[in-house]
């Protein structure tokens, strides 16, 4: 009988252990970023075309920079609100730039079937270091960084992003 408590003790304190690891890493505040306002605008991706972006080319705008690929569900269900944030901000100083890490043939694709209008770039393993660099510490992908008018970060978010956590994250921004 001790011997199975002993073990169910063991278990439940495995258990709790990996639950507060896992918090740990999804819990991300701006303050995990690495990363200066000039290196982060000095940051180049390639476009659809394959023409090289400098991140810096919408500075002095609240930058939305959305890391995402075609394959990923949870991105797939956060592109509809993304449309609508750009179609509602963009006249307002907001720049969503989409950070694909995919195929820029497959992304040229989806973001016809979708009606993305708002800058799409492609990234391969530098887009996942430079998420890194921005505080995704658990690598992870849909992710989303805000960053202010002076470059700062200023929101970090792991999984899909809503609409109505867009619009309460950029109002004091606009």
């Amino acid at each position: 009988m001790l011997k199975n408590n002993s073990l169910i003790i063991i278990l439940g304190a495995a258990i709790a252990l990996a639950l507060g690891i896992g918090v740990g890493l999804w819990r991300i505040e701006p303050g995990d970023s690495d990363i200066t306002p000039s290196q982060l605008y000095a940051t180049n991706f390639s476009d659809l075309a394959g023409n090289s972006q400098q991140l810096g080319n919408w500075k002095n705008k609240v930058l939305v920079l959305n890391f995402w690929a075609t394959w990923c569900p949870p991105c797939i269900e956060e592109i509809p609100d993304f449309v609508q944030a750009d179609a509602a901000y963009r006249d307002k100083g907001v720049a969503i730039v989409g950070l694909a890490l995919d195929e820029p043939a497959k992304v040229a694709e989806f973001a016809k079937s979708f009606g993305i209008k708002y800058p799409l770039l492609i990234g391969g393993p530098e887009a996942y270091n430079f998420s890194t660099r921005l505080g995704n510490k658990a690598r992870g992908i849909p992710f989303t960084a805000i960053i202010d008018r002076q470059g700062k970060v200023v929101y970090l978010g792991l999984g899909a992003v809503r609409k109505k956590e867009l619009d309460k994250a950029l109002a004091p921004l606009l």
